[in-house]
């Protein structure tokens, strides 16, 4: 196992994440120029929580149940295709994308049926200045994913290599879709 120099030994890196970080094991698919695809899949701890058909999050992972998500990487630790990586993100990181995905498309709805309210006395008029507000804020928040698609502090990290055994030739079959 290969491990990056930020962590104290090889317990740190197989066991929980660092302080302040998600940790995730993926599969490495591809090496192209100096960055590893590596392939995670979905995993919620929902399916213990007995909230779970009620919540949205619950909901969400029946609808992602399976599916796989494609992280471009620095291959800092020279990994190769079939190797399985640990791969990190800070918490805050994720807080702050996901608050803005989710808050920013309804502001822009709420202040587009307010506004409108105020100005037209058309319900019609109401619908259609909201649904604008939320096409806006959905703009907004591309805007700001795409400011912040290379910022260090929203990229994950690899953080320790683990050898799978698996060949390389196995992957050559396997076709992935850039979700990017």
């Amino acid at each position: 196992m290969t491990i990056i120099p930020e962590l104290q030994s090889p317990q740190d890196a197989s066991q929980a994440a660092p302080p302040g970080f998600l940790k995730e094991t993926g599969l490495v698919t591809k090496i192209e120029n100096g960055i590893a695809w590596v392939n995670t899949e979905n995993k919620l701890s929902c399916s213990s929580c007995q909230v779970e058909s009620t919540c949205g999050n619950g909901i969400l992972e029946k609808y992602l149940a399976g599916k796989v998500f494609i992280s471009k990487l620095d291959n800092l630790l020279n990994a190769k295709v079939g190797d399985r990586v640990d791969i990190i993100i800070p918490i805050s990181s994720v807080t702050k994308a996901a608050f803005v995905a989710y808050t920013i498309p309804l502001l822009g709805l709420f202040v587009g049926a307010i506004a409108a309210n105020q100005l037209f006395d058309n319900e019609i008029v109401v619908i259609f200045m909201s649904l604008l507000g939320f096409v806006c804020g959905l703009l907004i928040t591309h805007s700001y994913n795409s400011k912040v698609a290379f910022d260090k502090d929203y990229v994950p990290k690899m953080i320790a290599k683990h050898s799978s055994g698996f060949s390389p030739s196995e992957f050559e079959s396997i076709r992935v879709k850039n979700l990017s």
